[in-house]
């Protein structure tokens, strides 16, 4: 007999048993939101910075590329056991998930405190020597990071839950709790920046401390609701034993690889646009911001397209699986189009509300112009790569990431924008070749590639209840209802 879990299994019968897009489109929904309230944020926290200063927007942006760095493992350890917990859970092993889960909660909470001191220490020599930030921006840099040592720590925990919860097939609890976070975020940015209802004025601190307590309500919620049992999962600290370390290891190795060099790669990029100064570094990190608006749908479809191929692959319906990542990579791929020419239509407006530079403005709105229009393709290529994460075979899609960042976006750059004179025009423009040919490469290997088995021991193959119909809204909202009594 199956071990039981029994909200798990409800959510594993709905995700093994639906039609494959719209089981994405349920599981996608709750993130999709996270992550608009979560854009929201960052375009509420850029305008508030470019009200203290011309150029005050560019600290945070300078900063997460290094942060990046720091959270390889956590990101990786995530990735690699989500893949195993969600086809434990597909396989009807619940006991192994629970294991699993108790494992990667208690490996995260002893590297919290080692990565963040690590990052304390290391970090002034960072924005010195490798990003090399502009003089006018350095001592905010310094300040703003050394107050996001903290986000660091409160990460690994962060990173755990959600990764547990979204494995099981719950992607509407984690997304309460990061909206929780992200509106408290938004509600002291000003608070805290400006001074306001007493507070003392901490300017560019004043965003990183909010961040931080921020993401400490995750982590506190995270250690809360597992340590009491949720979702038929209750944590316990284990000491991680060598067949999950050597698994752990075998799949998050070249995602840990990708993940550090993706971060180099970004601090490679960050200093060649350093390199022509503070105006082009503004309009860069607006350019973004800006960008951020078209992408928001790709990050919640992603982690749903992980959590069903897993499931899938654990039910060995390796067919449907297949299925699954082919129609959700088009799907997303056509919403974030749509997003992309809107954003690219508007890029003058949108970018002018966070500056009054006429020279800044200008390239913010180039950047848009040559990069804004490949964001499908990026789209395409996030939800291949959230595929190998999915099935737990991560050595193509990390090699095509490597490959689009380093010979494309870095490489490219460096060799148009010094090589060739084009100046920062060549930075924008590799950036979107990067973007194509990364998810050209992708989408190939989705279709083609032998990633459609399991990487863990999943069994015989078992029946599997046929979702005939969707739920109807009532069932939709007592199911919602059931969770949020349960973020």
């Amino acid at each position: 007999m199956p071990e039981r879990m029994g909200v798990a299994e409800k959510y594993r019968e709905r995700i093994v048993g639906g039609d494959p897009l719209r089981v994405v489109l349920w599981l996608a929904a709750p993130l999709v939101v996270a992550q608009l309230v979560h854009v929201s944020y960052n375009l509420v926290d850029a305008l508030w910075l470019s009200r203290l200063y011309e150029g005050a927007l560019a600290v945070p942006r300078q900063v997460w590329p290094t942060l990046m760095l720091f959270y390889v493992i956590a990101m990786s350890l995530s990735s690699a056991n989500l893949a195993m917990i969600s086809q434990y859970v597909g396989a009807e092993r619940y006991g192994e998930a629970s294991r699993t889960a108790s494992k990667l909660f208690t490996l995260n909470l002893a590297l919290a405190l080692a990565v963040g001191s690590a990052y304390l220490i290391l970090r002034p020599y960072i924005f010195s020597h490798i990003t090399t930030v502009p003089p006018e921006l350095y001592d905010d840099v310094v300040e703003y990071s050394g107050i996001m040592v903290f986000d660091v720590a409160f990460a690994y925990l962060g990173m755990a839950f959600t990764t547990v919860l979204q494995a099981v097939g719950d992607t509407r609890t984690p997304t309460y709790v990061s909206v929780a976070g992200a509106l408290l975020n938004m509600v002291l940015d000003p608070i805290m920046i400006f001074g306001w209802f007493g507070f003392p004025a901490m300017g560019v601190k004043g965003a990183a401390l909010a961040t931080v307590l921020s993401r400490a309500l995750v982590a506190a919620v995270a250690v809360k609701m597992f340590v009491g049992g949720f979702r038929g999962i209750r944590l316990s600290i284990v000491k991680p034993d060598r067949p999950w370390i050597l698994r752990s290891v075998r799949i998050a190795l070249p995602l840990a690889a990708l993940q550090m060099s993706n971060s180099l790669a970004f601090m490679a990029q960050l200093r060649l646009v350093n390199m022509f100064g503070k105006v082009v570094a503004t309009a860069y990190s607006i350019g973004f911001t800006v960008i951020d608006i078209a992408d928001a749908a790709m990050w919640g479809f992603s982690q749903s397209t992980a959590i069903v191929v897993g499931q899938l692959i654990g039910a060995q319906l390796f067919g449907k699986a297949r299925k699954s990542a082919l129609l959700t990579s088009l799907f997303v791929g056509a919403v974030t189009g749509v997003s992309a020419v809107l954003v690219y239509l508007f890029r003058y407006p949108i970018a002018s509300v966070f500056t009054a530079s006429p020279e800044i403005l200008e390239e913010a709105a180039r950047f848009v112009e040559y990069f804004g229009l490949t964001v499908p393709f990026f789209a395409v290529f996030f939800v291949g790569f959230a595929v190998g994460r999915g099935s737990g075979h991560t050595y193509v899609p990390s090699a095509i990431a490597f490959a689009r960042l380093w010979g494309l976006r870095v490489g490219l750059g460096y060799l148009l924008a010094l090589g060739l004179g084009m100046g920062p025009l060549g930075i924008w423009l590799a950036m979107a070749v990067s973007n194509v040919g990364g998810g050209v490469l992708s989408l190939a290997w989705v279709a083609l590639g032998n990633w459609a088995r399991p990487v863990v021991e999943v069994g015989p193959a078992r029946p599997v209840t046929v979702a005939a119909a969707p739920p109807s809204p009532r069932c939709e909202k007592r199911e919602v209802d059931e969770v949020s009594g349960g973020s």
